[in-house]
């Protein structure tokens, strides 16, 4: 990080120096180069007026992009554009037409020699003469790794370890969304958990919740498992008599892999308390846990 602020403070100043002496493009650009080819953040200076080129671009890039990227583009200018992901593209447009605010880093992502998309993010300083925008500089670091750890951490933190299915941190981010909006909740909760576990051991009960999970998974992907034995699904995209069919659905494959379960579900047109909608799904489940409790289970 201090590597990072410091070549961004360079760069803040080599601009001064460029607006300051403009008509004498060598000193700066060997400014660019002497401190440029000696960091892993890629430095560039693209010339926007009165051609579109590269002035400047650490070696750095290649090791990001692949061998050559830096030599096609001093040659080709126009490779930068076919390499940013589509979806990034105006990003790129806006940054070297003036139409964006500098204040904040940009993100965006690039095509590397083999396909793949790595995500850097930019500090970019425009350089004005006379009034328009004639070059854009910029410090760019990759953050790949950075972002995917950062994914992976944000994925560990709202899902189950054991199933896989969605936590209860989720499901309460979740609800918090919720109000005012077409709700539908079912609420799952196993017989025999503590019975396996009793007599089969937690590793036989494990494997009972990630099939549980499994196969809740395969019929929706709004599936949080709130407490030991407990599962709901949630979702805010299913009419009153679609919720009923997945309800159905929920209790006709548990019986078919030997899963004993009691399912309760409620809905709601425009919800404004959930907890009474949770606690009319929870009465249902055990409403329905009283009449046709099994007691069985066939080990997984």
């Amino acid at each position: 990080m201090e590597q990072f602020w410091l070549g961004l403070l360079v760069g803040l100043i080599l601009v001064l120096v460029a607006q300051k002496t403009l008509q004498s493009r060598k000193e700066v650009d060997g400014a660019f180069a002497h401190f440029g080819n000696h960091v892993k953040d890629v430095i560039y200076i693209f010339e926007v007026k009165p051609t579109f080129r590269f002035r400047y671009i650490s070696p750095s890039l290649d090791l990001y992009l692949g061998e050559g990227v830096v030599a096609e583009n001093y040659e080709n200018p126009d490779d930068c554009f076919r390499r940013i992901h589509p979806d990034d593209y105006q990003i790129l447009m806006n940054k070297v037409s003036g139409k964006m605010s500098y204040d904040e880093a940009i993100s965006q992502r690039w095509r590397t020699n083999d396909g793949r998309y790595l995500r850097f993010e930019e500090y970019t300083t425009p350089i004005y003469k006379n009034g328009e925008i004639v070059a854009v500089q910029g410090i760019i670091r990759n953050v790949e790794a950075a972002v995917m750890k950062r994914e992976e951490l944000e994925y560990v933190s709202r899902h189950d370890e054991l199933t896989g299915v969605l936590n209860r941190r989720a499901f309460n981010e979740t609800i918090d969304r919720l109000s005012f909006k077409k709700v539908g909740l079912i609420v799952i909760d196993l017989n025999d958990l503590k019975k396996i576990n009793d007599h089969q051991g937690h590793s036989a009960g494990d494997q009972l919740l990630q099939k549980t999970g499994l196969i809740l998974q395969g019929l929706s992907t709004n599936v949080y498992r709130i407490g030991g034995d407990e599962f709901v699904v949630l979702t805010d995209q299913l009419q009153q008599d679609k919720l009923l069919d997945l309800t159905v659905s929920i209790r006709s494959v548990f019986e078919s892999n030997d899963i004993s379960a009691a399912v309760g579900a409620a809905w709601e047109e425009q919800l404004n308390d959930f907890k009474k909608l949770y606690d009319q799904a929870d009465q249902n489940m055990y409403e329905q846990k009283n009449r046709s409790k099994t007691n069985r289970h066939v080990p997984c």
